[in-house]
């Protein structure tokens, strides 16, 4: 052991160059990585902009931008459980495509609860807690409202209240 260590201190420090050499290997290989990274990135920027859509001139009226609202009174129901001890409480507003369609939602009011109360109830908690399951019973109420009107269509179906225990 003496002997290898007398030879290292005549060879000129061999134990320094085994640590440099893994020092300067790792600067070089940070620069070039940190140089692809940086243009890698500003690529992926370019392209992002070429496939993002071009913004079309939006018309700042806010009456212009939602529709007529026809608000229903609140909605208590059982959820489909099996023990029954689950119930949701809701507020739904109907966004109208024209103001005419207001006399039909009134005169078919009936008509548009028994709807909405069948589909509620047909639901469980599981479903409904998911934000998926919100959009899919938005997206099935407002197709079965549709099928009932004549003058006019719903374009959209807000939840203002949401609450399930």
């Amino acid at each position: 052991m003496a002997e290898e260590a007398e030879q290292e201190e005549a060879s000129g420090g061999g134990g320094i160059m085994k640590l440099v050499i893994p020092i300067v290997a790792l600067l070089i290989g940070a620069g070039g990585g940190f140089y692809l990274g940086g243009s890698m990135t500003e690529q992926s920027i370019q392209e992002a902009e070429k496939l993002e859509p071009k913004a079309e001139p939006v018309n700042k009226d806010p009456n212009s931008m939602v529709g007529e609202m026809f608000k229903l009174d609140p909605f208590v129901v059982n959820l489909n459980e099996p023990r029954g001890n689950r119930y949701l409480k809701t507020t739904i507003q109907l966004e109208m495509d024209s103001e005419a369609l207001m006399a039909e939602l009134e005169r078919r009011n009936a008509q548009l609860q028994d709807v909405i109360l069948s589909l509620l109830t047909s639901k469980s908690s599981k479903e409904l807690q998911a934000l998926e399951g919100k959009f899919r019973l938005r997206e099935e109420l407002l197709s079965r409202i549709n099928a009932l009107l004549v003058n006019g269509i719903v374009t959209r179906v807000y939840f203002t209240e949401f609450v399930i225990q």
